[in-house]
């Protein structure tokens, strides 16, 4: 039973992480669709500043709860070391520790 519960709670998890990856580049789209669409329509620079703002505040705040779920992450592996319970594979099995990022995400690091 535990088992079953881990593997829900896993996959939910993983769910989750890869939903928030699409929304924090389907908003950074977003922004990038407003400030294309200011230059090509030739509009001056303030233009739009306060929607770009909200957008790029809501990125941001995406981030954050990137990061939340992440921490959210760790702290599920902490009680399953905790307790004992058998590891479950359900998203990418090699996570190396402590590795820093490389390519295009170590730019964005």
């Amino acid at each position: 039973m535990q088992n079953l519960t881990a593997a829900r709670v896993a996959k939910q998890l993983f769910s989750a992480e890869d939903a928030l990856d699409r929304t924090l580049g389907e908003t950074a789209k977003l922004i990038s669709s407003l400030c294309e669409a200011r230059i090509a329509n030739r509009l001056p620079a303030i233009a739009g500043q306060r929607v770009i703002g909200g957008a790029a505040e809501a990125l941001a705040a995406l981030e954050r709860a990137r990061r939340s779920v992440l921490d959210t992450h760790e702290g599920l592996a902490d009680l399953r070391e905790e307790y004992g319970f058998e590891t479950v594979a359900a998203g990418v099995l090699h996570k190396p520790e402590g590795a820093a990022p490389q390519g295009a995400l170590e730019a964005a690091a």
